[in-house]
């Protein structure tokens, strides 16, 4: 049997000593709530769009506390009045390249990436890039 890419051996129970893992999906700092809403009104911006200035810290901050994973959604189109939200408006694979250089053992994922709207090869490539620099970056460590 092949064993699991270390990062999935991570996220499982078998390989957490029994234990359930937690992960975030992101972005972590999209308030919907009224008073940002009138923010965005009077500072001219889209409805939904997150707001990454306390991105970072918050993904260093998961990072510490021990939450297992970090996940993104390939989120293509900005629709928050069809579709409720604006997930990760910003590319996936660059969005996962930031926090691979920002977290030291989180695990990093897509949720969900739109295929159908991706050249598959470049997916694979940008997804091998990230897993490569992270595990560059924990050897150096």
């Amino acid at each position: 049997m092949t064993p699991l890419h270390p990062a999935l051996a991570r996220l499982t129970p078998a390989e957490a000593g029994g234990r359930l893992t937690l992960g975030l999906e992101l972005p972590l700092d999209n308030d919907r709530g009224r008073s940002r809403q009138d923010a965005d009104r009077a500072a001219g911006c889209p409805f939904g769009g997150p707001d990454l200035t306390e991105h970072t810290g918050l993904a260093r901050l998961a990072d510490r506390l021990g939450f297992a994973a970090l996940w993104l959604r390939d989120v293509p189109l900005h629709d928050p009045a069809h579709f409720g939200d604006a997930g990760s408006v910003f590319e996936t694979f660059t969005h996962l390249g930031h926090l691979a250089a920002v977290t030291d053992h989180v695990v990093l994922g897509t949720a969900a990436v739109v295929l159908p709207l991706r050249e598959p090869l470049l997916v694979a490539k940008a997804a091998a890039t990230v897993d490569r620099g992270r595990r560059r970056r924990a050897a150096d460590r």
